[in-house]
């Protein structure tokens, strides 16, 4: 910090305004897991997206028509923490997959993860490409427990799961408008949410 405002007195005595970046960690902090949350739906396209002849099919560099679902499930699992694993190659990461999941599969693996995180960083992968985009509300889509129908879970109760330290990556079509729901103060956001459902219920129970 010293020298970042020693950096800052001479630009300003050189009469330049440029701000020195602040950003940076003050402390390294090493990362200490992988969850992966992969809504892949191999197959299946999304309702709301139509796709081009010919389009982009490959997921991690795999193309998942050239073998079974189940197949391609897995290897799309193992290629994404192999990529992963050459990211940070000094220190074991944990990996914890959750394929085509359910909202209680997802809860699982966030607060499972952080657990055994304790006050370490996670990381946290989302792979959205087989559900439909994030919706302007701050959710994304997992299934239910048939694989019958899409399933909208919030990104508020997905960052009270996992908790903090976390960096997230949202791999799927239409993530800026998620950026609200997990940049903003997540107790005053979760309250709004409980009060929104409150009157939703009371209105339904109205009618």
């Amino acid at each position: 910090q010293q020298q970042q405002q020693q950096q800052q007195q001479y630009l300003l005595a050189q009469g330049d305004t440029r701000i020195v970046p602040t950003w940076r960690l003050k402390e390294r902090m090493k990362t200490v897991g992988v969850g992966m949350i992969l809504a892949l739906n191999v197959g299946t396209d999304p309702p709301d997206v139509e796709k081009p002849n010919p389009c982009a099919k490959l997921q991690c560099w795999i193309d998942p028509t050239t073998m079974s679902r189940s197949k391609a499930r897995e290897r799309i699992g193992e290629r994404l923490e192999g990529q992963y694993a050459r990211w940070q190659q000094r220190s074991k990461l944990r990996y914890r997959r959750a394929v085509d999941p359910t909202v209680e599969d997802v809860r699982s693996l966030c607060v499972t993860m952080r657990r055994r995180a304790k006050n370490e960083r996670l990381l946290l992968h989302y792979n959205g490409h087989g559900v439909p985009r994030p919706t302007i509300d701050g959710e994304i889509y997992v299934f239910d427990k048939d694989h019958t129908h899409f399933i909208p879970q919030s990104v508020l109760d997905l960052r009270r799961w996992i908790g903090k330290p976390v960096l997230m990556v949202l791999d799927c079509g239409g993530a800026g408008v998620l950026m609200p729901y997990l940049t903003g103060d997540l107790d005053v956001m979760l309250q709004q949410q409980q009060q929104l459902q409150q009157q939703q219920q009371q209105q339904q129970q109205g009618l």
